[in-house]
């Protein structure tokens, strides 16, 4: 039995490795993936493709993109997180034993284990998006293939031809394919510079920028949000208010402050009128004063300090029928990603708002788009009739009382 475990201790240790990796996304820190994907809008056209692929990294960043659209589903999140590290894992040890053949398999082993950690560290990160690591995980894979050629010359034919092709494809992460040919490193290090210093002049970016990979790290930390306005989004979307009574006790963040206020109304722990009166909406970030509304009897300051906050106030005005403060936040919340990228999630917003006031050409605009996603396609269907059929919006609880709220409240807004 021991002699046993002692033979497949490495295949043990993968198995623990995936485990232990999946149960963290999914029960620790789910609110990370599920915020990168409402910054993501994948959409299944060759025009997206195309744009992707103009720019150095781009098909990296397409597969990121495309894999961060499940993210939608935190056990999607954690499957695909899981796979990912334990696919670097293993092409880390295909490489070390490719290099270095001597090294025993005990040693080879946890330095395999080194990479997939570095990128469980990198995924914490709000500002990096999946585009390093699936540029990595290319990289690797053309690593392999190349180091299996036999012919160091042929090896060298191939990758001489690998570098500028895989450096487009992925961005800087190809520099490692430099390491492919020791006795060349000086060739193959001068023609990887030179990809970097040409496609600074094909494309619109900076050296510099080129140099840290254009989708490999957002600026901008706290556009993204922390950890509990992410969290918070989160459980707003899920619905469960019971958890954000039980974590937000005291919450930093405005945004949560107001989530707070209203899973207590939810619960029937408050009153509507007592709600409407302590709700809290942060701040125009804009502004350098205050910007104090008032709808109705009710006074706020409304603020949008980071992505997920937005979204907060966006849920939030929509689930107490305040429209044009729905659609106010949910264009905020596209300002802040990072990258200049749109969201399927604000889309879906401001189609529900376009509904909600008429904006029928601009709703039919919104829903052509969101039918070429993945996880919105069904919603799409369903709203289809209410634009084609404006007469069936009074069918539907949440239209009808939000086309009441907006027809009797002044837009504050867009007027």
């Amino acid at each position: 039995m021991k002699d046993s475990v002692f033979r497949f201790w490495n295949q043990i240790t993968v198995a623990v490795f995936v485990i232990v990796v999946f149960c963290f996304w999914l029960f620790l820190y789910p609110f990370i993936p599920v915020t990168r994907e409402m910054s993501v809008l994948f959409l299944w056209n060759s025009g997206y493709l195309t744009e992707r692929l103009m720019i150095p990294g781009g098909l990296a960043q397409y597969l990121g993109e495309g894999f961060a659209q499940f993210f939608l589903n935190p056990f999607n999140a954690a499957l695909i997180y899981a796979v990912l590290f334990v696919t670097v894992q293993q092409l880390t040890s295909k490489l070390l034993r490719q290099f270095f053949p001597a090294i025993k398999d005990k040693v080879r082993f946890p330095l395999s284990l080194i990479p997939p950690c570095i990128l469980w560290y990198v995924a914490m990160l709000p500002q990096v998006p999946l585009t390093p690591t699936m540029a990595l995980v290319l990289v690797m894979i053309v690593g392999c293939l190349v180091m299996g050629i036999s012919s160091k010359r042929l090896r060298l034919i191939v990758l001489c031809l690998a570098i500028p092709v895989m450096y487009w494809l992925t961005g800087p992460m190809a520099v490692l394919l430099v390491l492919c040919s020791i006795r060349w490193i000086p060739l193959t290090a001068t023609l990887f510079a030179a990809c970097l210093i040409g496609s600074s002049y094909v494309t619109p970016y900076p050296l510099e920028q080129i140099v840290k990979g254009i989708d490999y790290n957002w600026s901008g930390v706290r556009k993204m949000g922390t950890y509990e306005e992410m969290e918070c989004d989160m459980l707003m979307r899920q619905q469960k208010w019971d958890k954000i009574l039980q974590k937000f006790k005291s919450p930093e963040s405005p945004a949560v402050r107001s989530a707070y206020i209203y899973a207590l109304h939810q619960l029937g722990q408050m009153s509507k009128n007592e709600f409407l009166s302590r709700i809290v909406v942060p701040q125009n970030m804009y502004s350098s004063e205050p910007s104090v509304f008032c709808v109705g009897d009710v006074h706020f300051v409304v603020y949008f300090g980071s992505l997920s906050s937005a979204f907060m106030v966006s849920d939030l005005a929509s689930m107490i029928y305040w429209p044009y403060i729905s659609q106010r936040a949910a264009f905020e919340a596209m300002e802040y990603i990072p990258n200049y990228n749109k969201s399927a999630r604000a889309l879906k917003r401001l189609t529900e708002i376009c509904i909600i006031t008429g904006q029928y050409e601009l709703a039919r605009k919104y829903l052509s788009i969101l039918d070429e996603t993945t996880f919105y396609r069904r919603w799409v269907q369903k709203m289809r009739p209410l634009v084609d059929n404006p007469q069936l919006i009074d069918q539907y609880p949440y239209f009808k009382q939000s086309r009441e709220s907006y027809e009797q409240t002044e837009d504050i807004f867009f007027i």
